[in-house]
């Protein structure tokens, strides 16, 4: 099975191409906006191949949680490719790709003051929304991010903490396990927050 998955919910933007038995990815520090990179650096993978986009037999795609932005463009670019080939979607949560089998918490920026929390209890993941001053109750605990947060002491990661051999891995094993799979309608972000710009909708407007 030839499967294309990438990760465009954080800084990092990691692509993975599997062909046959070989497995080659991409992951770069994310200086633009990932819309403007990501479909190009598809494009380099399947030409180092000289493979075309209609060998692709299978789409992987991290649904979140993680930058709106981001998250809109990497969903975007997986339901134009899943519904011209009309191929399935594996929908990913960005703490199921990470493998452990010990208690862990990954902790990642949602906005000013605020974070991802996703902690693993060895048996399953739960994912939340804080604010900078309840992080603290993490330390104690492995604690892996992305950047230094301040009164936490955590393992920070140079890279990506999910690896293009994570997304492979985790597409196919909830392929073959059917779960997470979408077609090109249904797969949609997974917010632990609204964005903004949704939480202003309903308000009462100003008066004048």
């Amino acid at each position: 099975m030839n499967l294309l998955a990438f990760d465009t919910s954080g800084s990092w933007l990691t692509i993975v191409l599997k062909y046959g038995e070989e497995i080659k990815f991409s992951e770069s520090k994310s200086l633009k906006r990932q819309s403007d990179t990501l479909m190009k650096e598809i494009d380099e993978l399947l030409d180092s191949y000289d493979l075309s986009i209609s060998k692709i037999d299978l789409i992987g795609c991290v649904i979140g949680p993680g930058n709106f932005t981001g998250l809109r463009s990497g969903i975007a670019v997986a339901k134009a490719i899943a519904f011209s080939l009309s191929l399935p979607v594996v929908g990913l949560k960005y703490f199921d790709c990470f493998k452990s089998t010990d208690p862990v918490v990954m902790i990642r920026k949602a906005r000013k003051n605020w974070w991802y929390a996703s902690e693993f209890d060895g048996k399953g993941w739960q994912c939340d929304l804080l604010p900078s001053e309840e992080l603290k109750k993490f330390n104690g605990k492995m604690i892996f991010s992305e950047e230094q947060i301040a009164g936490i002491y955590s393992k920070v990661i140079e890279g990506p903490i999910i690896s293009g051999y994570d997304l492979v891995e985790a597409t196919l094993k909830n392929f073959n396990e059917s779960r997470n799979l979408y077609d090109h309608i249904s797969v949609k972000p997974f917010y632990v927050q609204k964005p903004i710009a949704e939480e202003k909708v309903g308000e009462k407007p100003y008066e004048v």
